[in-house]
């Protein structure tokens, strides 16, 4: 996760970077490409970030699910 906030913080830093002008994409001198580039990566960061939220929830249901069984209902206790 904090892989991801880097990342996302580097996009944003390259993106800034390319729409001031002073940073250009290596071999091509377009600041363009960079902001584009910084844009694809702060998109895949982000996704990813939710992608793992996401599976975080649904293993943290299923957990609770199976701890929330209970062998003993009243209807079988007689």
């Amino acid at each position: 996760m904090v892989g991801r906030i880097i990342g996302i913080i580097i996009s944003i830093g390259l993106i800034i970077g390319g729409l001031s002008g002073k940073l250009v994409l290596r071999g091509t001198n377009s600041s363009t490409l960079l902001v584009v580039a910084g844009f694809l990566f702060l998109a895949y960061d982000v996704y990813m970030i939710y992608k793992d939220k996401k599976q975080n929830d649904e293993d943290n249901t299923e957990e609770q699910d199976a701890e929330g069984q209970d062998t003993n209902t009243p209807s079988d206790i007689q």
